[in-house]
């Protein structure tokens, strides 16, 4: 590099020749069209000079146009882009250094050597950025940073080395035939309620229960009971298990409250078992609490690594987690960091094949309005989940301190139907919380509840 410009005498990770042969081939070889849609698929940036990228762009331009590659059309177009330097007839006579160069023949081996040079170029960029960013954190005392630096490297990294100048037949995605053949039934954890891989995003305002209501569910489906009924999990597509393992990543309390909590709901769940004659689960293995009261920060690599090996371990249908605020550092207001969270949450999800439930916080009132009950953040948090529901005092009961009856009011609506109770009451003997009456009755309409 020189000054603000490129030292073309003496080339750095590139390879001049490369981009002429291939340049050379889609302008000048003999019926050319074919040869000049190959290279005109490549990406801009894989051309490293720039009189090269100028000509590349205006070829692309006239394909899009449906006109024939003309060396002179394409040369003139190059020009009247740019001045390269204020001396447009030096873009005219490298063009002109292309000509006899270029075999059909040739294209994928060089396209895939420009190609893979950008992606050399591009890491030794980003490796640079990272190494001048990791000392200004050292400078500035920043360091608690580092997890999200790493996490956006890691991603600016995360490069696709294929040879995409010369597909295959393995690089076709599904034919609409192919997809109709699969099965369109539901792989159900607990019919009509949850299927696995769905994420559901929970939040309500402070002290009403919703962390106890996120235990429940873990507590009643590690059973293999259905969390609202307090009833053994049945109907169409339901588990043949009888228990399920289950992950709680409690980012927030500590040891002993945890304990309360948990003490209170297992003595419930094995009240409840056995009084329907349902097998207790394994409690020794079979529910699984990281504690993290401190907090998690996912985006850093050793946290994340942590994470997956309990999860990999451990092989949970279910993983319950929140709240979401701490279980990273990241600027989830900002879509860049709900985007970066949302990717490391849906790579677990995948990978592992679990139902995700997250525990999320509500803002504050403003101007003399009613809560809203979608979660704090990106609107990317809106849209990321199959659905999502906030707790709220029942009408009657906003005053209460301690409300005894909640709504669970949707904000994220399902694509399917879901049967969720519209109310909740707070039970002294079974489950904290427990649905109307009328809940039941549809359930039992639905197949999946029997007594």
């Amino acid at each position: 590099m020189t000054g603000n410009g490129v030292d073309w005498d003496t080339p750095e990770m590139c390879d001049v020749e490369a981009e002429q042969q291939l340049l050379g081939a889609a302008l000048y070889a003999e019926g050319n069209l074919d040869v000049a849609q190959q290279v005109a698929g490549i990406a801009n940036q894989a051309f490293y000079v720039p009189a090269h990228q100028l000509l590349h762009a205006s070829l692309v331009e006239v394909l899009r146009e449906d006109l024939i590659p003309d060396p002179v059309v394409i040369v003139d177009r190059a020009a009247r882009r740019g001045s390269l330097g204020g001396n447009p007839d030096r873009l005219r006579r490298m063009s002109l250094e292309l000509l006899g160069k270029g075999i059909p023949a040739s294209v994928p081996y060089f396209a895939d050597r420009i190609i893979t040079l950008w992606h050399a170029r591009t890491a030794v960029t980003e490796a640079t950025r990272l190494i001048q960013q990791l000392h200004g954190l050292h400078r500035s005392g920043d360091l608690e940073f580092t997890g999200e630096v790493l996490a956006r490297a890691r991603e600016a990294l995360d490069l696709d080395l294929s040879d995409l100048a010369a597909p295959d037949v393995s690089a076709l995605p599904p034919s609409v035939a192919e997809i109709l053949s699969g099965s369109d039934s539901y792989d159900w954890l607990i019919p009509k309620l949850f299927e696995y891989g769905d994420r559901m995003i929970l939040t309500g305002i402070e002290g009403l229960g919703k962390s106890t209501l996120l235990a429940q569910i873990a507590v009643a489906v590690t059973a293999g009971l259905h969390p609202f009924l307090a009833a053994p999990i049945i109907g169409p597509g339901a588990p043949r298990a009888l228990s399920h393992r289950v992950l709680v990543i409690d980012a927030e309390n500590l040891p002993g409250q945890l304990r309360r909590r948990y003490g209170d709901l297992v003595y419930r769940v094995n009240r409840t078992c056995d009084r329907l004659g349902h097998p207790r689960p394994d409690w020794d293995d079979e529910l699984r609490i990281e504690a993290r009261p401190d907090g998690v920060r996912l985006e850093d690599p050793r946290e994340l690594r942590r994470i997956e090996a309990a999860i990999a371990a451990h092989q949970p249908v279910l993983v319950v987690a929140g709240p979401l605020y701490r279980l990273n550092a990241l600027d989830t207001e900002a879509a860049d960091g709900a985007r970066e969270l949302v990717r490391i949450l849906d790579h677990l999800r995948v990978k592992y094949r679990f139902t995700l439930i997250l525990e999320g916080h509500i803002p504050h009132a403003a101007d003399g309005r009613s809560r809203s009950v979608r979660p704090i953040g990106s609107s990317l948090l809106l849209r990321w989940p199959e659905f999502g529901y906030g707790i709220v005092p029942a009408k009657g009961h906003e005053d209460d301190e301690h409300p005894s009856v909640v709504d669970l009011r949707q904000w994220r609506y399902a694509r399917d139907e879901r049967l969720f109770p519209r109310e909740l009451y707070h039970d002294k003997s079974g489950f904290p919380w427990t649905p109307s009456g009328g809940y039941f009755a549809m359930c039992r309409d639905k197949g999946v509840y029997d007594r």
